[in-house]
């Protein structure tokens, strides 16, 4: 078998029922639960109270063949047994040496749907962050050198994420997540959360946000149902497009990357292509205005440098991405990612997916996407 050399800057875990056994009884008992064929659907559910039920089944499809209802078949005859990588970490080794990957930054599977949750739900959102940050140690502590996890903050309690984010880093977790995208009226902009990023910057504790994390509403809301052909074009680029977007404009002309230039944040399972006429049109966009509206309120720095100075964005299988990393300088900024256990995941065919990718591509510009910048990014 050939060498694990690759870093994988945005994996999952697949949390299991023990995961949750630290959140008090008065209220784990609204969920999560785990039901067996729910009303109406087939296989192994993760249920909230009031909520979609979300299939456990979905984040197991890594490798799966897609034609033909392939993936709707595993979540119908889901078992914890019949994959135990994504849950055990021992198991995972061997999966990653399988793939090629000798290093996995972890973010959430089912712990996703605890943003889900709002209102008077509140309590047991911050309850199920705190039990799925203490199981990620754990889960780490199997493989220290192999495995580095994120923890889990709520954009609905600044004043509670900013003493989370403090235990997090106490409890050896390398960055923490927020929801990508937050409910009508709330930005990441407001100033309510200059004390969470005035804290990070100080603590060098890099930010997160992973694709369709999102405060306050169900992740399965639009999944496994049967849609129209419209529908489903605009969710897939709400998700992929849309989402990194407009989460990109508020902290550029927001301010946010400007005001904490010492900020570290990433854009996960996004891909990159996207932002590259970002990039272009947003500068372009913003010396006109500067030109044609002298006295009004502008960022002091381009939104390219920015952004080359800040974010980081992972990709799974990305070739014009990779092509223009070296066009658009931004070769330092973009991390290689398998996305295991999930179903666009790379895995088991990494080695490949990245040999496609990076076809007469200069080597020392492949080792940076796919190891050196995430090594330097987590410290390694």
């Amino acid at each position: 078998m050939a060498e694990a050399k690759f870093f994988s800057a945005d994996s999952h875990v697949n949390e299991p029922p023990e995961a949750w056994e630290r959140i008090p009884k008065q209220l784990r008992e609204h969920g999560p639960h785990f039901v067996q064929d729910p009303p109406g659907k087939k296989g192994l559910y993760m249920v909230f109270d009031g909520h979609e039920p979300d299939p456990v089944g979905m984040t197991f499809t890594a490798g799966q063949e897609k034609a033909g209802g392939g993936i709707r078949k595993v979540i119908e005859t889901f078992k914890w047994e019949d994959w135990r990588g994504p849950w055990d970490p021992e198991a995972r080794i061997g999966d990653m040496d399988l793939d090629g990957v000798k290093m996995e930054v972890l973010y959430p599977s089912m712990a996703r749907n605890f943003y889900s949750l709002k209102g008077e739900e509140i309590p047991l959102q911050k309850a199920g962050l705190v039990a799925y940050n203490d199981w990620m140690r754990d889960y780490c502590a199997a493989a220290p050198k192999r495995l580095i996890g994120l923890g889990l903050l709520s954009a609905l309690d600044v004043d509670w994420s900013l003493e989370e984010m403090k235990r997090c880093a106490k409890l050896g977790l390398k960055g923490v997540v927020l929801p990508s995208q937050l409910p009508d009226g709330i930005s990441y902009a407001d100033p309510g959360f200059d004390p969470l990023w005035t804290a990070a910057e100080d603590m060098d504790f890099p930010l997160h946000f992973h694709i369709n994390i999102i405060q306050g509403r169900d992740r399965m809301a639009a999944r496994l149902k049967v849609i129209t052909k419209l529908q489903q074009g605009r969710n897939a680029v709400r998700r992929g497009i849309l989402e990194p977007l407009n989460l990109l404009t508020d902290l550029v002309f927001g301010g946010v990357l400007e005001c904490f230039p010492r900020l570290r944040f990433v854009l996960a399972e996004y891909d990159v292509s996207w932002l590259h006429p970002f990039i272009s049109k947003m500068d372009g966009t913003l010396q006109r205005a500067r030109s044609e509206s002298p006295d009004s309120p502008t960022v002091s720095a381009l939104p390219s440098e920015c952004i080359r100075r800040q974010v980081y964005i992972t990709f799974q299988e990305d070739r014009i991405g990779v092509l223009g990393a070296d066009v658009f300088n931004m070769i330092d900024n973009y991390m290689w990612a398998s996305d295991y256990p999930h179903g666009g995941s790379t895995w088991p065919c990494s080695r490949d997916a990245i040999a496609r990718q990076f076809k007469g591509v200069p080597e020392p510009i492949e080792r940076k996407l796919t190891w050196d910048n995430a090594a330097r990014f987590y410290g390694v």
